[in-house]
């Protein structure tokens, strides 16, 4: 198994898909308007990735104890 890091990267890329194919793209203040932005971008990106290592890691150290 990958890092938490990888992990959350792989769930990350799960919700870009499902919100890519229905057309929806989460507003970002680091947004420039090109067509090749991905749904889920910037600051908001990197956020979530972190919020989901930080369950990602709570949850191995549970499971450790």
């Amino acid at each position: 198994m990958g890092t938490t890091r990888e992990i959350a990267i792989q769930i990350l890329d799960m919700f870009k898909d499902l919100l890519a194919d229905n057309g929806i793209y989460i507003p970002d203040d680091d947004r420039e308007g090109d067509e090749d932005e991905a749904c889920i971008y910037g600051t908001t990106y990197y956020d979530l990735e972190d919020d989901i290592c930080d369950i990602l890691q709570k949850y191995i150290n549970e499971e450790r104890s």
